[in-house]
């Protein structure tokens, strides 16, 4: 059994019935456990491990579900997984982008004690998940104008990069989301510097296909970006090592290394380009919010000059792109939130 980190967020009361619901990233892997009241279900602690040391998805639900019960006395026979990568139609089977590991959850079914299992894209479970989100947790970074029911554009970066657009529907008098996986189209180079990198990344033997946006506003891009500087700029300070610094640590010191500010700056830069694109893409009148890891972390980002500057060049539609609103959330829990309300309104598995 992987050792579990777990967090409380209310009183857990023995002997319940609750859902199941997860988050499987590139770089963590977070379950919560939801207690069902009503047509409702509260999040009461979530158990997490790092993604990359899972070898067998249903073993790893197995153990989820064989802590819940023996620690709180919880029975779960139904169960949301949101995974970073393509969902097959029937909502049974995923092989995440960035993991060795395939979900399957005909699988989950018939080894472990659920009852009813599926799979959703993990930024489709966000578009799910916004309302829940306390208001605090929702950082606006371009007030804007909301268009009323108009379309609303997600996209996050962290181990990789997630899309997805908010589709309002009359018939149903919501949102809907509808998934995306457009962080692996083409990266837009647009100067010399990006073609630049481009070329670095190349040269490096990490890719044999076109760059993708992913691989530049990534965790890994960040790296990419940061010994790229190394290689091709000259700095009065010892050129960059062939290993980078963690991401954290690039952004964390770039207001005392130049090289640390050259990365945040040209990687705030593509981060605004990219939403700028989705933004138009989507015609997401509704506005656009920025999830994933590193927006959690880096909140201020996306106020600042270098991002709206970029995110609204755009000759024929710059007057639009500075009327979107842009919230940044805050709240990393909001892939789990998204999949218990997937749960109560999709009616995939009964939740009484």
């Amino acid at each position: 059994m992987l050792p579990f980190k777990e967090v409380l967020y209310r009183k857990v009361e023995r002997n319940v019935t609750a859902l199941l619901v997860a988050d499987i990233g590139g770089t963590n892997a977070n379950f919560g456990i939801a207690h069902i009241v009503g047509d409702d279900a509260h999040l009461l602690f979530s158990l997490h491990v790092k993604s990359k040391e899972i070898k067998d998805f249903t073993s790893l639900v197995r153990d989820v579900l064989f802590y819940a019960h023996k620690t709180y006395g919880i029975t779960i026979k139904s169960a949301c997984f949101a995974a970073a990568g393509a969902v097959a139609p029937k909502q049974e089977v995923c092989k995440p982008t960035n993991l060795n590991i395939t979900i399957d959850a005909r699988d989950i079914v018939k080894h472990t004690s659920l009852t009813c299992a599926f799979i959703v894209n993990d930024f489709e479970v966000i578009g799910y998940g916004i309302d829940r989100i306390d208001p605090k947790d929702l950082v606006v970074a371009q007030r804007g104008n909301e268009y009323k029911h108009g379309n609303k554009a997600i996209l996050g970066a962290g181990t990789g990069l997630g899309k997805a657009i908010l589709r309002w529907v009359p018939s149903k008098d919501r949102y809907i989301p509808v998934p995306s996986e457009g962080g692996h189209a083409d990266f837009a180079a647009q100067a010399e510097l990006d073609i630049g990198l481009v070329n670095y990344i190349h040269s490096i033997g990490e890719h044999e296909c076109n760059i993708s946006w992913e691989n530049v506003l990534s965790g890994k891009g960040i790296s990419r970006i940061y010994t790229f500087f190394g290689l091709y700029k000259t700095y009065e300070q010892t050129l960059a090592p062939a290993v980078a610094p963690h991401p954290d640590k690039i952004f964390a010191n770039r207001n005392r290394d130049q090289q640390c500010w050259d990365t945040f700056a040209l990687y705030t830069t593509y981060y605004a380009r990219c939403a700028k694109n989705w933004a138009l893409d989507a015609l997401a009148l509704g506005g656009i919010y920025i999830a994933g890891g590193i927006a959690a972390h880096n909140v201020d980002m996306f106020k600042l000059d270098i991002f709206l500057h970029e995110f609204a060049s755009c000759g024929k539609q710059q007057r639009l792109l500075k009327s979107l609103p842009i919230w940044v959330i805050a709240d990393y829990n909001v892939s789990i939130y998204g999949a218990i309300e997937y749960m109560k309104l999709e009616g995939k598995c009964s939740i009484e």
